[in-house]
């Protein structure tokens, strides 16, 4: 625990700002803000066309392993093709990174090309 100076109360520090990464990809549709947060048991991926971010369709995915060749996948909020993309983009980032990942769009405008733009800018700027 941490103590503020001159309080006996003390703060519990949940995270720190490193673990949070702020990004704009410039796409088709005009801005995309992204916020990842780097948790100790994986990444949290927000995607929004606003500076303010809201739930929307999820999807959590876990990296290839144990006798899977490819990255596995669930989706929450679910509602047609934009559930496909939203668990395509968490299953290549699981991929990329060998950690669990959970996407959260906040995107009304959600696309296959969109998609495409979004993992190529995300590639960049995850992947070593």
């Amino acid at each position: 625990m941490i103590y503020l100076s001159a309080s006996p109360i003390p703060v519990v520090v949940l995270m720190g700002f490193d673990d949070i990464t702020e990004l704009t990809s410039e796409t088709s549709i005009g801005d995309v803000y992204i916020r990842i947060l780097n948790l100790e048991n994986g990444l949290l991926l927000l995607f929004s066309e606003k500076e303010q971010y809201r739930l929307g369709i999820s999807a959590v995915a876990i990296p290839p392993g144990q006798g899977r060749s490819e990255p596995t996948s669930t989706a929450l909020f679910t509602m047609g093709l934009d559930t496909t993309l939203v668990r395509t983009i968490a299953e290549r980032i699981a991929s990329w990174t060998s950690n669990t990942c959970m996407v959260v769009s906040g995107i009304t405008k959600l696309n296959r090309d969109v998609m495409m733009e979004l993992l190529t800018f995300l590639r960049d700027h995850l992947v070593a």
